[in-house]
């Protein structure tokens, strides 16, 4: 027999059988010549030493590593088993996630069964989902693969260990799975691919739910343990990767976007109103698990659900959902400048290697301020021809307000790698912001067309692995507001000598005047202003009823804190950065990209958490420290600009490309009348069509219509 024969360290763990299928009775043809005899003989062995072939003629069955994005659904029903129907739909709905291959898990009484569907993967021939129509399951897992590289049998899901009984769909990575394997195998364990699925599921193995603890990267993921009757599901620390469920009884769908659990028709979909205004008025999105749509939840990021069901498989025993990773802001001032820059250098080299960790060829998103610089100067410094990474920045000729080309054009220079001018154009707008609201899956607004013009055209050329700078801001105090809780500090301490000298530099290493910083500093410190304020510009097209559905208390608490340490958790947990996530995951997604985001490991995070504030405002300049660390590495016009922009678009010239027939028609018979004001919203399209607000109703409008929603 032709192969390496493998051993694993307990008889109940045996090599993943994405490729044997056992339970299922179901071989592929092309592993049938090697495995048949082994499984005629093993596949029900309890407590014996397995023996499985890992090779397949004479080649080692590999993914390249762990190259996999992909989107997941799961559908389980303890009365009425497993709808078929509504399963394919919550994975078909999703193919952009993963067209590349899809695969399914019908999970009953009588063991596990596998199935395939028209992007199966070529050589794993698995019966069509539809035949399984009458199969007593009371779970059903669906998933959606995104081939970065490799298009191989190892990476498909769902995954499956049969001494064990353990079925997963998982949708992510392990950053550091490499360490990971390496810890494992000194355990005694087996790898007989290189993918990190296979590490997760032996993790927990290992660890059982505290597994979580030791993975460092993104992810959304559902794991049946057959031994232990439960459904383990979690979502990663920070929130990169999406996890949505619906339970109504002995009844639960969960999938990564929220449009699958929308695909039950019986099911109601009205709007959770008091999510819709705190959305609207404060433009905040996931700062808690409500979302759009009532009773439709997200899990938390750093959170696990555990659904433990009944011996007989026809009841719900308990549901839980529990935190197991909390963030601490907790100033650690015992360490220099230098001490902390050295520290920052360190781990940041880190999380941009291990993000690296590909054969794919590497993108990346470059704005030409300082947060994607770093990481590009980075990512080039452990290349060895920086000319193979290809960097990405939209570009708006002759608009200097969101028009950043001349600096990335710098750091391309500098770090000699490829740069890509992309200018990304208005034509068929209304269409593309349809499109745009069914991805992001609610209220949006016109700068984020020119972020899914960028994406779609690096998907267009080729390119499936990129990385980006977000969280930069959060972490090292980038926004101009916490130049008001930053001096706040100063006063509380009594440091006036340190305000003083602070308040004019920031003046001159800022794009704030004297009197922009005097009223940033007033304003946000005044909660009763800021909401006032807030509530006067969403009252001019919102209802007062809407209005009136906030919660006032839960947002009064994330929105208002008190002190610089309060401002950035929240920011990091629930206001800011959770919210910019889901539209980073989802706009990627939507083209078919991998996102990857350096400044989100969550070890990063936490050193970040501990460094003293003033070693990240100073001397006037925001993110101060991160300006050290890269100082003479990148040019001085980037490192220490000071006119910070973001990543805008012409968002003026683009409202007025709109047809003002199809705004009005959209206003006039729109399904959301019971929360805008329509003769308000009309009157804006005839005076000011670039008006923000008339896009915030219209992506609401185009929600409700898309998504059945009342």
């Amino acid at each position: 027999m032709s192969g390496l024969l493998a051993r694993s360290r307990y008889d109940s763990l045996p090599v993943p059988t994405q490729l044997f299928w056992s339970r299922a009775g179901i071989l592929p043809r092309m592993l049938e010549p090697q495995f048949g005899a082994i499984f005629a003989e093993s596949s029900c062995i309890r407590r014996k030493q397995l023996y499985l072939c890992v090779h397949c003629h004479g080649q080692r069955i590999s993914n390249e590593g762990n190259y996999f994005m992909c989107g997941i659904s799961g559908y389980l029903d303890l009365d009425r088993g497993v709808d078929i129907g509504i399963l394919r739909r919550m994975t078909d709905v999703i193919r952009h996630r993963g067209p590349d291959d899809e695969g399914y898990a019908l999970i009953g009484p009588g063991g596990t069964s596998f199935f395939g569907g028209n992007d199966t993967v070529k050589g794993l021939e698995v019966p069509p989902l539809e035949t399984a129509v009458g199969t007593a399951s009371f779970l059903g897992f669906g998933h959606r693969r995104l081939s970065i590289l490799d298009l191989s049998v190892g990476g498909h899901q769902p995954m499956y260990l049969p001494e064990r009984d353990i079925t997963l769909i998982y949708n992510g990575e392990l950053y550091n799975y490499m360490e990971l394997r390496a810890q494992l195998e000194a355990l005694g364990y087996t790898f007989h691919t290189t993918s990190d699925t296979e590490v997760l599921l032996y993790a927990y193995c290992e660890w059982g739910e505290d597994c979580l603890t030791q993975f460092n990267g993104m992810w959304g993921f559902a794991l049946w343990d057959g031994q232990e009757n439960k459904l383990f599901c979690a979502r990663d620390r920070l929130g990169a990767k999406p996890f949505h469920y619906w339970r109504q009884g002995n009844r639960i769908m969960f999938g990564s976007e929220l449009k699958q659990l929308c695909q039950d028709g019986a099911v109601q979909r009205r709007f959770d109103t008091s999510y819709l205004a705190a959305n609207l008025i404060y433009h905040i999105s996931d700062y808690n698990d409500q979302t759009l749509i009532e009773g439709m939840k997200t899990l938390r990021p750093g959170h696990k659900l555990v659904v433990q069901l009944g011996a007989g498989h026809n009841t719900i025993d308990s549901f839980t959902i529990s935190s197991y990773w909390t963030l601490h802001v907790h100033y650690d001032n015992s360490k220099t400048e230098a001490e902390w820059v050295r520290l920052v250098t360190e781990e940041f080299s880190r999380s941009c290697r291990w993000r690296m960790r590909s054969d794919a060829p590497l993108g990346a998103l470059l704005s030409g301020g300082l947060d994607s610089s770093c990481m590009v100067t980075e990512m080039c410094s452990q290349m060895e021809d920086p000319s193979r990474l290809q960097t990405f920045t939209t570009s708006y000729p002759g608009n200097n307000s969101c028009d950043e080309w001349f600096f990335a054009d710098l750091i391309n220079r500098s770090c000699g790698c490829t740069g890509n001018q992309i200018l990304p154009d208005a034509e068929d707008i209304e269409k593309r912001f349809e499109n745009l609201v069914w991805h992001v899956e609610g209220s949006c607004g016109l700068s984020l067309l020119g972020s899914k013009f960028l994406l779609d055209e690096i998907n267009r050329r080729g390119y499936k692995v990129i990385l980006n700078g977000q969280c930069g801001d959060e972490l090292m105090l980038g926004y101009e507001r916490y130049y008001a809780f930053f001096f706040a500090s100063l006063i509380k301490r009594k440091q006036w000598k340190t305000l003083v000298s602070e308040f004019r530099q920031a003046s001159r290493h800022s794009k704030l005047s004297v009197r922009d910083l005097a009223a940033y500093a007033l304003y946000f410190n005044q909660p009763v202003v800021r909401d006032s304020r807030q509530l006067h510009r969403a009252g001019r097209f919102i209802n007062p009823d809407l209005l009136d559905q906030r919660n006032r208390v839960e947002l009064r608490e994330l929105l208002y804190p008190k002190i610089l340490e309060n401002l950035q958790y929240t920011e990091l947990t629930a206001t800011q950065l959770t919210h910019i996530v889901r539209y980073d995951d989802r706009l990627y997604m939507s083209a078919s990209i991998e996102s990857r985001i350096p400044f989100m490991d969550y070890q990063f995070v936490e050193l970040c958490c501990r460094i003293p504030p003033e070693y990240k405002i100073k001397n006037g300049y925001t993110k101060y420290l991160m300006r050290q660390a890269f100082d003479r590495r990148m040019p001085r016009e980037v490192t220490w600009r000071t006119n910070k922009m973001g990543f805008g678009a012409p968002v003026t010239q683009w409202g007025r490309r709109f047809s003002r027939d199809y705004l009005l028609a959209y206003i006039e018979d729109c399904r959301t009348e019971k929360y805008f004001k329509k003769e308000a919203l009309a009157q804006m399209v005839t005076r000011n069509q670039a008006e923000p607000s008339i896009y915030e109703f219209l992506a609401v409008e185009l929600f409700a219509r898309q998504f059945d929603v009342s």
